[in-house]
């Protein structure tokens, strides 16, 4: 039995009560049917058409239960398998985990080096002054590299692109559901969290957003364009998918 399984027994011996009495956030949106989802954190969300009345979503919940029950299960020993921020403790960094090394210093601030990213802070055991300086930490970072791959990503799209379009500017924040995004007007919003992903996701989540810039869609010329500048796009999908 693996780590993962022994997780899921403790949850369902240890927090049975907890995740057999769920509650659910119902979400009206434009769709034609009813979905669940089990985010991330354990909590459940109804996507529903704006028509649908409520007792026909209580319905469809209740009659899938046992899926949520489990699905929250699997959510809370991942949740389990997280890093804290304790010494030794290995975090992501560009596809790769490394420990952390934590010191107490007259500022706060995080270096990476020897792989080993070293972390300090007025009070060593304050996990809130290590949180806060990992999180700007992250942030610092993927300002850089963001920026640095955008223009490798640019630079291997056809000249008339090149031509066509100004390289635009990288906005980050944290997002919940997507990896990036590109707007109407030409503007990248890049995750945060893609700084833990290896340089080749993040390369096929610019690619991809940049692809919209000529091709605002899903549709065929737009998938034509991304076979032409990354033909491995498939594979970087799917390990971005693997490591989520």
């Amino acid at each position: 039995m693996n780590l993962f399984q022994r997780l899921v027994q403790q949850q369902q011996s240890q927090q049975l009560s907890l995740d057999q009495s769920f509650d659910y956030h119902i979400k009206r949106m434009r769709r034609k049917t009813i979905a669940l989802h089990v985010l991330p954190d354990a909590s459940v969300e109804v996507r529903a058409p704006k028509w649908v009345p409520k007792y026909e979503i209580v319905d469809f919940v209740e009659q899938r239960s046992d899926w949520i029950v489990e699905q929250r299960r699997e959510a809370l020993a991942r949740l389990a398998l997280e890093p804290t921020l304790q010494q030794g403790q290995y975090h992501p960094y560009l596809g790769q985990r490394y420990p952390l090394h934590i010191i107490e210093g007259a500022r706060a601030q995080v270096s990476f080096s020897d792989s080993v990213i070293v972390v300090s802070v007025r009070d060593k055991n304050n996990p809130a002054q290590i949180e806060k300086a990992m999180n700007r930490w992250y942030r610092q970072e993927a300002e850089a590299i963001y920026e640095e791959r955008l223009f490798a990503c640019f630079e291997s799209f056809p000249g008339w692109f090149q031509d066509k379009y100004v390289m635009p500017e990288v906005t980050v924040r944290k997002m919940r559901r997507r990896w990036g995004s590109c707007s109407s007007r030409g503007e990248i919003t890049l995750n945060l969290s893609l700084i833990k992903m290896p340089v080749e996701c993040i390369d096929y989540v610019i690619t991809h957003e940049l692809s919209h810039l000529e091709e605002f869609h899903h549709g065929k010329t737009f998938y034509r364009l991304l076979d032409h500048v990354m033909p491995d796009w498939r594979e970087r999908e799917l390990l971005i998918e693997d490591l989520s």
